[in-house]
């Protein structure tokens, strides 16, 4: 390797590194301010409102996850690869997005309102968040800098939002307010973050090129992107649908003390999706120009991202239980017994951000739709058939066997994924058979 070529693969590391640092520092400060803030929030509402406001925003993601049309890997992918067709692929791709958000926005209304139509509360928080989701179209600005591992552009106007719509949430605490202010700070949140976005692309670009839409680019995007569109969907009915059913077959206190657990565990979900973008943007240029040594370096992050999920994993289980009667009181005590079992979830979403990326990599993107099918379809009848018995423990369990199908086993069903499933499979071995390794070398 000439002097050159190293210099560039260091910067290449420089850059990953700093991104993963400003998206980490991001991270950080939401972990704490939505756990602080949060549980605040939680003892302020109690279990039912709490549960009731959980209820609402779960069915609002159930429908806001169509919107993004699987275009988010796709377009860093294709601005990673060819910056010149920049205006095309985002002016393309905010179109597209803005489209789909109204299209959402209206059906997750209308289904908020025939689930309870005499409960106008519901119906309108379901609006309120919903159509303030238009906005993210413009988030294909936080594709153009993660391609370009320059992260730190969304970071800041996001995490300035962040902040500030923690602190309101703390002054509408302090000043009683109800359950319809907390749901004004969230989709006010939502639009005054995309503002930023817009703001810091423009200080970024010195000339901003003029966006334009492509009716071949749309018709590109959209034919490789449906399979990651099901995907997406899928992904949403088994992240959320627990909350939903939570709350038509059990109750809102379910649903709260079921949505305060997983506060815990999803907050750890961000580390794989950090890592996971900042890492492969580099990596797909190392895999058109060694595909052996893209092949070596994603082996060393599925089992980096096993061991930092089995460490966060093993910390929760020993401290969960006193956190969350630390953090949330009393009334929120049974969270403990379906944080104990949601957490290990973990483990399976590191693997799945990976191997999504990995898809999207090697132009499989249609094997996405078998495998979120049938986490999906899991995820569904096992919350059906366990929370009429063990409510939100149920509803926990569902959620593991959902993701472990969808995450892992289900690569083996395809030829076209077996390479990946091998590769899992070996990462996670890495880790289960160490204790038998040790005790073998004890023993000799």
């Amino acid at each position: 390797m000439n002097l050159l070529a190293r210099v560039r693969q260091q910067r290449g590391v420089i850059e990953s590194l700093s991104n993963i640092g400003w998206l980490g520092g991001d991270r950080i400060i939401r972990m704490f301010g939505a756990l602080l803030v949060g549980t605040l929030v939680a003892r302020y509402l109690g279990p039912n409102e709490y549960g009731f406001l959980n209820y609402a925003l779960a069915i609002y993601n159930l429908f806001n996850v169509i919107s993004n049309l699987g275009l988010d890997s796709l377009i860093v992918r294709d601005v990673a690869l060819d910056s010149t067709q920049e205006p095309c692929i985002l002016g393309t791709g905010f179109v597209l997005k803005a489209a789909a958000s109204l299209l959402t926005s209206v059906a997750a209304t209308v289904a908020a309102w025939i689930m309870d139509p005499h409960n106008h509360t519901l119906v309108l928080i379901v609006a309120l968040v919903s159509f303030a989701s238009i906005s993210q179209a413009a988030d294909v600005i936080d594709y153009f800098f993660q391609a370009h591992t320059r992260s730190r552009h969304t970071v800041i106007p996001r995490t300035a939002t962040f902040v500030f719509a923690s602190l309101a949430r703390v002054i509408a605490v302090v000043l009683h307010g109800d359950l319809l202010v907390f749901a004004w700070i969230a989709a006010l949140e939502v639009v005054v973050a995309e503002i930023g976005l817009l703001i810091s692309y423009a200080r970024y670009k010195t000339s901003i090129p003029r966006w334009a839409w492509s009716f071949e680019q749309s018709k590109s995007m959209l034919s490789e992107g449906w399979p990651l569109l099901i995907s997406s969907l899928m992904i949403g009915i088994y992240m959320r649908i627990d909350q939903v059913l939570l709350g038509k077959l059990g109750s809102m206190e379910s649903v709260g003390n079921y949505s305060a657990a997983i506060r815990f565990s999803e907050i750890w979900y961000a580390i794989p999706v950090i890592a996971t973008t900042s890492v492969m943007p580099r990596l797909l240029k190392t895999r058109e120009q060694n595909p052996e040594r893209y092949y070596a370096r994603i082996q060393v992050f599925y089992q980096s991202m096993i061991l930092l999920s089995l460490l966060v994993t093993v910390a929760t289980l020993l401290l969960g239980p006193s956190m969350v009667r630390l953090l949330y009181g009393e009334r929120f005590a049974s969270a403990a017994s379906i944080l104990s079992i949601h957490i290990w979830t973990g483990i399976f979403v590191a693997v799945g951000c990976i191997g999504g990326q990995q898809y999207v990599h090697e132009k499989i993107t249609s094997t996405v739709i078998q495998r979120t099918a049938i986490g999906a379809i899991a995820n569904v009848v096992l919350n059906l058939l366990w929370i009429p018995h063990w409510g939100g423990v149920g509803s926990a369990m569902a959620t593991l066997v959902a993701q472990s199908l969808g995450s892992y086993f289900a690569d083996a069903f395809d030829k076209r994924t077996h390479h990946i499933f091998k590769m899992k499979t070996q990462a996670y071995l890495q880790f289960w058979f160490l204790p038998f390794r040790l005790l073998r070398g004890t023993a000799g």
